[in-house]
C-alpha cells in the first residue's frame, strides 16, 4: 500500500468517526420525541391540575419535566395530550420505579 493510499483510509476512517456522534445524537432525540408522542386527551385519561391522594406527575413513571425549571414549569406525559402541571394527576398515574 502506497503513503497516499494510507493517508486516505485514514482520512476517510476519520471523517466517519467524527460524524459518529452526530448521528447517535440524532438518533437519540428522534427516539426521544417518537417516545413523548402521547396519544390520549386530557378529559380521557381523567387529568386534573392538582394532585390525587399525594400523588402528583412529577412522581409518575410517564411525566416527561420541562427542561427549564423541571420543578415548576408544566412538562408533558407519554400517554397523555397537552401540557401537563408537575402536580396534575391522572387516572394512569404509575410511581416512578
Amino acid at each position: 500500500m502506497k503513503d497516499n493510499d494510507q493517508l486516505a483510509s485514514r482520512a476517510q476512517m476519520l471523517q466517519k468517526l467524527a460524524a459518529a456522534p452526530i448521528a447517535i445524537g440524532a438518533f437519540a432525540a428522534l427516539s426521544a420525541e417518537a417516545q413523548a408522542a402521547a396519544t390520549m386527551t386530557q378529559q380521557a385519561a381523567a387529568y386534573q391540575s392538582k394532585p390525587n391522594g399525594g400523588h402528583q406527575c412529577d412522581g409518575c413513571s410517564l411525566y416527561i419535566p420541562a427542561k427549564a425549571k423541571p420543578m415548576t414549569a408544566s412538562g408533558t406525559c407519554k400517554l397523555v395530550k397537552g401540557s401537563i402541571s408537575p402536580k396534575g394527576w391522572c387516572k394512569f398515574w404509575a410511581p416512578k420505579g
